[in-house]
């Protein structure tokens, strides 16, 4: 069967009704992702290259351990330092590595991951100006300047961020959610306040920079019409005068694991809506329960027929309903978030609690899981067509310590995946009774409904 046909019939499951029963295929997808075999550079800076001649183009990721948000010592310093990189070096200004990098047909971006272990920069462009585009590359991660013009109107485009985020009710609840999951763990961090905003300097940037960014920490991914061989050249001309010493870090204590929920109701009088997160901690990335939570997720809430879309939808009750999870080298969380009209908030909170309940008391269905699957696998197969997925899949090989088929076996594995798996991994992380939940709404209005599920904080 060709992935054509695979990709086609993931779809249609994906889909169709579940009380229709999607067509599912019985074959197992077979694939081969390119090797990058791991290549020091002179200075310890690891490169992955993979070789692909499908388009004149080439993209790169370039990924700092030790100098993301789970590491920094004060809110916002992580991520301001990433977000400064492009906004001017020792010998370019940000106006100029934005017109370098347009005439030379590339684009660049640099950040952070919420709630993850490195800074990155990515970027892509032609490959026939390749050694051009990855030298303005080298020069913005090495050699940022942290200028006070700059730095300024950051801080203030950041302020206004700040205050459009705080007045979405759906940004509320994520973010109150994940500071309950974590507790003082720094994956509860979401954004500075205004006054830890205020308090971070270009000084305390550039010091972070010295500290956290070492080449023996990144890590660099390429992929694209671009030979192996003349990477590794470009690579060392690039970055090999890179030589800050190597920083020790290690990741922080994992966060405590709640025995009793927690309810937080977040006051927003006369509004029409209630924005409603529940969630929880899940594992590590390289923990097992890995394969069973991708299809739990499928099932659960990723996709519009999965159980919360179907239930609620159709009867209207919501706007939408969906979940989420996040997994890492620490531990993840997961998430179910939905929206509701003020009045049907007790009715849509109880679908959901139930449906949660009902994910651990019994096996999903053997619809929805051959379904999941499908849908799971599907989605993987699309992922491999993207060149960019293609390297964030080398890269996760590399940092989690992978097999190097891992990602061959990784369709076999999904579809290997077993109802009493899903009702295992629900029973393990998500009894409605030990998670979080958080609402924004009119207090006046829903505060009974959520008093009946336990004591509510403000």
């Amino acid at each position: 069967m060709t992935r054509r046909t695979l990709l086609a019939l993931a779809g249609s499951a994906f889909a169709a009704d579940y009380k229709n029963r999607a067509p599912v295929s019985r074959e197992i997808l077979k694939v081969k992702l390119p090797e990058a075999s791991p290549v020091k550079l002179s200075n310890g800076m690891t490169l992955l290259a993979i070789e692909d001649n499908r388009l004149p183009l080439a993209w790169v990721k370039i990924q700092v351990n030790g100098a993301g948000k789970v590491y920094e010592t004060r809110p916002g310093l992580a991520e301001f330092t990433a977000n400064m990189l492009a906004e001017g070096t020792r010998e370019r200004g940000a106006t100029q590595i934005s017109e370098e990098a347009a005439r030379l047909g590339a684009m660049l971006q640099t950040g952070t991951v919420s709630n993850r272990e490195a800074a990155t920069l990515d970027g892509s462009g032609l490959s026939s100006r390749f050694d051009e585009w990855l030298a303005l590359f080298g020069d913005v991660l090495q050699h940022p300047a942290f200028p006070g013009d700059e730095f300024n109107n950051l801080r203030q485009r950041w302020l206004v961020n700040l205050r459009m985020r705080n007045a979405q009710a759906q940004d509320l609840a994520e973010d109150r959610l994940l500071r309950l999951i974590y507790g003082t763990h720094p994956g509860g961090f979401t954004n500075p306040s205004p006054e830890e905003l205020a308090q971070i300097t270009p000084e305390m940037l550039a010091m972070w920079h010295r500290e956290r960014y070492t080449p023996a920490g990144t890590v660099l991914s390429v992929i694209g019409r671009v030979r192996t061989s003349s990477v590794v050249a470009q690579a060392e001309k690039s970055f090999g005068g890179w030589k800050t010493p190597e920083v020790k870090f290690s990741l922080p204590p994992e966060p405590a694991r709640d025995t009793k929920r927690r309810i937080v109701l977040i006051d927003r009088p006369g509004a029409p809506q209630t924005q409603f997160a529940i969630g929880g901690l899940l594992f590590e990335r390289r923990d097992p329960d890995f394969f069973p939570m991708v299809i739990l997720d499928m099932v659960l809430g990723d996709g519009g027929t999965s159980r919360l879309s179907r239930l609620l939808e159709e009867t209207g009750r919501a706007m939408k309903a969906s979940s989420v999870y996040g997994t890492a080298r620490f531990t993840g969380f997961w998430r179910v978030r939905a929206a509701m009209r003020t009045e049907l908030t007790a009715g849509v909170i109880d679908t959901i609690l139930a449906e949660l309940r009902r994910l651990c008391d019994q096996p999903v269905t053997t619809a929805e899981l051959d379904a999941a699957k499908s849908s799971s696998v599907g989605r993987f197969a699309l992922d491999l067509e993207e060149p960019s997925q293609v390297i964030n899949y080398s890269y996760q090989r590399y940092r989690y310590g992978f097999s190097a088929d891992y990602w061959e076996r990784y369709p076999a594995r999904i579809n290997a995946v077993t109802a009493a798996e899903v009702q295992a991994v629900a029973q393990k992380y998500f009894h409605p009774d030990r998670a979080h939940i958080v609402a924004v709404g009119d207090a006046a209005r829903i505060r009974g409904a959520l008093a009946k599920l336990g004591p509510v904080e403000a």
